[in-house]
């Protein structure tokens, strides 16, 4: 067996370079992990809704559970139902229905993903067949899928996964409680701070997984915080996105120094802000 031609041609329509897989039958995303000899945690399993008759897929990691519950608060329809394998056959035609690739197949199609997916570093999804699968990066995926961000799987204990917090340290009160607003509709748990005293406070007691920084504070510049937060032993590797009106190589270059991650200047497009962080996320577990 091999990857099918039309899913070939999708990938390379995107550029995502990509490893083909083949193996014993498989009717599972948790036995494709286990024939592939990777972890669940680094399968991608798609789950079919029907919102109001209309393919919805939600994308978790293979040993992840789906929160039902959250994908009909997100979508907001009528009616929210797990798909029949008639109804996914119908939909996607050529493809098993539980081989059934993670990606935008339909015009109509809504496609999801839980928020974890964003560690993976690469990430493994059957390709059509029981027998075929591929290898691709998460960066790579994301940007070709382009999928709603949230928080949809459930935990072992049957809790909901506590989602990685975000500190977003911007002295506008609007404009930080717009990007809390924005993290939390894409998953992420944030806290706000508009000062650097205050920043540093909040670093030490939530421990974020990420920190958003604008460089004009009204009490240090966001770089004297940036070196603050390197001496506190815990927090020296937390990852730390530059958000700033300032345009200058110069600064940018200072940035890089001190080890940003990324450099954002403002007005960004809230889906550059996104990639940005979900790539963290995925190379903070990589």
């Amino acid at each position: 067996m091999s990857v099918p031609l039309w899913l070939k041609r999708f990938l390379d329509r995107y550029e995502v370079p990509f490893q083909e897989l083949h193996h014993a039958p498989v009717y599972s995303a948790s036995q494709l992990a286990h024939t592939e000899h990777v972890s669940g945690h680094r399968v991608a399993k798609t789950v079919f809704l029907a919102a109001d008759n209309r393919p919805v897929a939600v994308v978790l990691p293979a040993s992840a559970r789906l929160d039902k519950n959250r994908v009909e608060a997100v979508l907001g329809c009528r009616e929210v139902r797990f798909a029949s394998e008639e109804e996914i056959a119908r939909w996607f035609k050529g493809c098993r229905p539980g081989g059934v690739p993670p990606l935008r197949l339909r015009s109509d199609q809504r496609l999801l993903m839980d928020r974890s997916l964003a560690h993976f570093g690469q990430m493994v999804f059957p390709a059509g067949s029981a027998e075929d699968a591929v290898s691709v990066r998460f960066r790579d995926w994301y940007r070709m899928a382009q999928p709603g961000v949230g928080r949809f799987a459930v935990s072992t204990n049957g809790h909901a996964a506590n989602p990685p917090t975000v500190l977003v340290v911007e002295d506008e009160a609007d404009t930080n409680l717009l990007l809390c607003r924005l993290l939390e509709r894409q998953g992420y748990a944030c806290r706000g701070a508009e000062d650097g005293t205050r920043a540093l406070a909040l670093a030490t007691e939530v421990r974020p997984s990420a920190i958003l920084l604008d460089l004009m504070l009204p009490d240090m510049s966001g770089f004297d915080m940036y070196e603050r937060l390197r001496r506190i032993g815990p927090l020296k590797r937390t990852p730390v996105v530059v958000v700033s009106a300032l345009d200058d190589e110069a600064v940018r270059s200072r940035g890089r120094q001190l080890g940003a991650e990324a450099y954002l200047t403002k007005p960004f497009a809230p889906d550059a802000l996104m990639r940005e962080l979900h790539g963290i996320m995925e190379d903070a577990e990589a």
